[in-house]
């Protein structure tokens, strides 16, 4: 299964990359630094739990509300810097999303022999308006591998005394939605693009402000319509990141509770 690969990638890749780091020689640093900072595993590495707000760009979605076509969204990310500028992730998001259906489009559950109220198994299981057309409720979870870039740390150079970071990432996953209200359930490749705004508010705690897009199938939900091969959404959402023991690099202060800085 795609989500067991992108797990299994995820690991592999942290492992290795531990590994390489103990490897390395320790050298005592700079006598104003506290302490000579140990290699581990979980230097660098970081969970982040995320909420917020997305929006379904899809055919005909133009016609629901603007409030209707906001949903809620959570996200739930494990990762790595594997230097200043660069790290890894996975990240499980989703929630809901709202769509809109016509009278047009073709459904995944049709076949030749199916009649025509068969074709479309949502309109069982919502309203219909006069003129035919009805919101749809798709429930999903999207799950990612990502690649980190921090422009600042990356031009800047590394400071860790610094307050904010922007990051960008990108990554590939795996879309699955459940089946839910006549909605099939089914899984699609995804694709995503992310930009962040990074707090550093203690070398353990930072604040995120996110903003993203995924990409997919147009019949991701088992409804091909309009001319658009791939459909998106874009969420909004403010995370709350606890780097595990601390982040830190060669030449910065090893964090210590009487000295939180790093």
């Amino acid at each position: 299964m795609m989500i067991r690969k992108i797990l299994g990638t995820f690991i592999i890749f942290t492992l290795f990359s531990g590994i390489v780091t103990a490897q390395a020689p320790v050298l005592r640093q700079a006598a104003d630094l506290d302490v000579t900072p140990k290699a581990s595993i979980w230097n660098n590495m970081f969970i982040e739990i995320a909420g917020g707000s997305q929006m379904l760009f899809s055919a005909d979605a133009e016609n629901l509300d603007f409030k209707e076509r906001l949903t809620p969204q959570v996200a739930l990310s494990l990762g790595r810097w594997l230097s200043p500028a660069f790290g890894v992730s996975v990240k499980a998001e989703g929630c809901s999303l709202n769509g809109f259906s016509t009278t047009e489009g073709e459904y995944a559950a049709a076949d030749e022999s199916s009649l025509p109220f068969d074709r479309d198994p949502v309109r069982k299981e919502v309203t219909i308006n006069p003129d035919g057309t009805y919101r749809h409720f798709i429930r999903y979870v999207n799950f990612s591998l990502n690649l980190s870039l921090s422009l600042t740390d990356l031009i800047l150079g590394y400071n860790d005394h610094s307050v904010f970071s922007l990051v960008t990432s990108a990554g590939i996953g795996n879309m699955h939605v459940f089946g839910y209200k006549g909605i099939p359930r089914k899984n699609s490749l995804s694709g995503n693009a992310n930009m962040t705004l990074k707090f550093h508010l203690s070398p353990w705690v930072e604040l995120n402000l996110n903003g993203s897009a995924t990409a997919f199938p147009n019949q991701f939900e088992g409804r091909m319509a309009g001319t658009r091969d791939y459909e998106n959404y874009l969420t909004a959402n403010v995370g709350l990141v606890y780097n595990l023991a601390g982040r830190r690099f060669a030449g910065s202060r090893t964090p210590t509770s009487a000295n939180p800085s790093k």
